[in-house]
């Protein structure tokens, strides 16, 4: 899987799109159910059932166009019974997104146009228009990254997700997964109440990296399709 590489690396880069390539061009009809029976096995998605709620953070249109996108395949194991809730920022990722929801008639998708962070604020957001699968906050940032001038400089609304789900209403998930580039720990702190009742959460990341894993009784429960998930202790 291209996770296991660096994404800076030249070899990721072509991989993607070689990938892209052969996926883009594929119609809805073919690659969703099809990729939908490689994954329906392995985590996160064999952990959930019809009528689970779940939660996706991030969200970018390359990855909704190659039939990739981790937030509909989500929703699509829960069912019409289930909710799948889909947090992403940038504008562009959330019009792709919204569209595919109303062509597919998918109503159990709850798209909230915002970012996920541990608390409300404003935050400097770095997008890459070419590949926003790479779009990340500001803050953590590797400030000796020599690629940062390709990224466009914009703002945008954050909120934890503890709030974003009282706000609209919605139980608890089953699953948390965070696709964010380095804003995990930061949302997990904002996870509040709710941590206590979540059962699994999928990331990139290790419990090195996102030490907040740790702090929430979160344990590895293995490898998926993405990175790692865990499972509560």
């Amino acid at each position: 899987m291209l996770y296991r590489l660096s994404r800076f690396s030249s070899v990721h880069k072509v991989l993607r799109w070689i990938a892209y390539a052969l996926l883009w061009n594929l119609p809805d009809a073919v690659k969703w159910p099809g990729i939908g029976l490689l994954l329906q096995f392995r985590l996160p998605y064999r952990l959930l059932n019809p009528g689970d709620t779940v939660v996706q953070i991030g969200a970018p249109w390359d990855l909704l166009r190659a039939g990739r996108s981790r937030g509909i395949h989500l929703a699509r194991r829960v069912g019409v019974s289930g909710k799948a809730i889909i947090i992403e920022p940038d504008k562009d990722n959330v019009a792709a997104l919204r569209r595919f929801v109303a062509k597919h008639k998918m109503d159990n998708v709850i798209i909230v146009p915002l970012g996920a962070w541990s608390h409300k604020a404003r935050l400097r957001f770095l997008v890459d228009h070419a590949n926003p699968a790479a779009n990340l906050v500001e803050e953590v940032a590797d400030s000796s990254r020599t690629d940062l001038a390709r990224f466009e400089v914009t703002e945008i609304d954050v909120d934890s997700v503890e709030n974003i789900l009282r706000v609209n209403g919605l139980s608890t998930p089953r699953l948390v997964s965070i696709t964010t580039n380095g804003s995990e720990n930061e949302i997990l702190k904002g996870m509040g109440a709710i941590a206590g009742e979540v059962t699994y959460i999928a990331t990139i990341g290790s419990e090195q990296q996102i030490p907040m894993l740790r702090e929430l009784h979160f344990e590895q429960f293995g490898g998926d399709d993405r990175g790692w998930t865990y499972r509560k202790k």
